[in-house]
């Protein structure tokens, strides 16, 4: 028997054992083709040197090879190592440091001739994907009967019975070892390893230890599995902190202070715009739960995976720093069709608009940041930017296919009309704007006197005052007064 039948043999033996459906008898080893399916397998059959099919007679298992170089990844592979991991969420953080525990597992697959199972739609596939290409660590995709609408995987395995099996289950049960990434607490993956621990001959489990809440890696340790640990990789600290001081005369002069030192008082450009009506056009930056507007998801990807912890710094103030560096606003859809990417902006003055900002729990997120840039009304409309039309939805067909872009839905529970929404259609690049034209502002803090150091615009810095009302509010009775530092 070669080593690929034996491989697949020792599948279905373990998908035997797990969930009980008989022992193990002589197999039955045959050549399929690519069109396998429950009811016509002899037809299949006849169809030499296509598929591998290994099918246990008393359980009911059968795995099935997607090609010849599926085949060829068996029969070189020295051991399987399935990775596993519970949800990775939305914060670049995190991604980031998952990412680390990853590229370990990749890297020493690579360099062990391991190859990985991913279960086909499991959280760590697409990460898993990326890692693989960046390492050159072997990968294969296992899916668990047919799914409409996806690409066939590597490995398909199939049961005749009525097993109840989840692609985690059947991860976690063919491989010879587990590599936990994360694991949450009372969740189904860590069910599931711990009746992978309750087996006499579980082979080995490495379970991530991490800070992150529910993590249930200690938990598994107690209960058999090998701890886990990633280091975090640290950048040295910059020992001189920079901040912005505006001089008598009006000027921005850089100032460079001490580490630990508060920041010199005394900022900075022109106040009178933060309150001025028909004047100037904000534009308020927010944190991004993944890439930027000009970069693309696999892109994102391998540069949390591959960057320094800087990379994974994604919030409202890091967002205005790369516009700043950048020098222009980049569309995106965020709010609008994905036809039409605009930028966009709000005529209500600034400190009014901060005043009314409110938690969106539906998006886990702010309306409003006090971070961004604004820009003068009559210069946004010399460029092409225009108010929103806000109507119902079968409005939206009426307008010109060039003026789809100010198309806003009116809204159900919150009227958007209140924004005073205008937009641009594609990239404002803010290079070809006068200096007085264009104006930054950011929440106070050290950091942000930090990141906001030699910038080619006025800058105001903004601080806030919470006062509870006797009244209830939507902020839970709590009202933010802001005004300039």
């Amino acid at each position: 028997m070669g080593s690929v039948e034996r491989t697949i043999r020792c599948w279905c033996d373990r998908l035997d054992a797990a969930f009980q459906l008989g022992a193990s008898e002589p197999t039955q080893l045959g050549i399929a083709g690519s069109a396998l399916s429950k009811s016509d397998d002899s037809a299949a059959v006849s169809k030499a040197n296509e598929r591998l099919v290994h099918a246990s007679q008393a359980a009911r298992f059968s795995v099935e090879l997607k090609d010849k170089e599926t085949e060829l990844v068996l029969s070189n592979a020295c051991s399987f190592t399935s990775l596993v991991s519970s949800r990775w969420g939305h914060d670049p953080q995190r991604h980031r440091k998952l990412g680390q525990y990853l590229m370990r597992s990749a890297s020493e697959a690579r360099i062990q001739q391991t190859v990985l199972l991913v279960a086909v739609g499991s959280a760590v596939e697409p990460w898993a994907r990326r890692a693989s290409k960046l390492t050159g660590a072997s990968m294969l995709r296992i899916g668990f009967e047919e799914r409409a609408g996806r690409s066939r995987p590597q490995i398909l395995v199939r049961c005749s019975g009525h097993v109840m099996m989840t692609r985690d289950q059947g991860a976690i049960t063919m491989a010879d070892r587990i590599d936990a990434l994360y694991v949450r607490r009372s969740g189904h993956i860590e069910h599931c390893l711990i009746k992978r621990l309750e087996q006499p001959t579980h082979h080995q489990l490495r379970v991530g230890i991490t800070s992150l809440p529910n993590c249930a890696g200690f938990q598994l340790m107690q209960a058999g599995a090998i701890g886990w640990f990633v280091p975090e990789q640290t950048e040295p600290a910059d020992p001189v902190r920079k901040s912005v001081h505006v001089g008598s005369s009006g000027e921005r002069v850089a100032v460079k202070q001490s580490s630990g030192q508060e920041p010199q008082a005394g900022l900075f450009a022109a106040r009178a715009w933060l309150e001025e009506m028909d004047g100037w056009l904000v534009h308020c930056t927010r944190a991004s739960n993944g890439p930027w507007p000009d970069e693309t998801r696999a892109q994102y990807q391998d540069t949390i995976l591959t960057g320094d912890s800087q990379h994974a710094n994604r919030t409202a103030l890091d967002a205005l720093s790369r516009i700043i560096q950048s020098r222009q606003l980049l569309a995106s859809a965020i709010v609008s069709s994905r036809e039409y990417p605009v930028v966009c902006f709000s005529a209500v003055p600034l400190l009014r608009l901060l005043q009314q900002r409110c938690f969106r729990a539906h998006v886990h997120r702010w309306d409003y940041e006090p971070y961004g840039i604004a820009v003068r009304l009559e210069v946004v409309r010399r460029l092409g930017g225009l108010p929103v039309i806000y109507g119902q939805p079968e409005d939206r067909e009426k307008l010109s296919s060039g003026q789809r872009f100010r198309y806003q839905a009116l809204g159900k529970s919150v009227d958007w009309r209140k924004e005073k929404e205008w937009r641009i259609a594609g990239n404002l690049p803010l290079r070809t704007l006068q200096e007085d034209d264009v104006r930054v502002f950011a929440l106070d803090s050290p950091l942000a006197r930090e990141s906001l150091i030699d910038i080619p615009w006025g800058l105001t810095l903004l601080e806030r005052e919470t006062r509870r009302l006797s009244k209830k509010t939507q902020n839970g009775g709590l009202s933010e007064i802001w005004k300039a530092v």
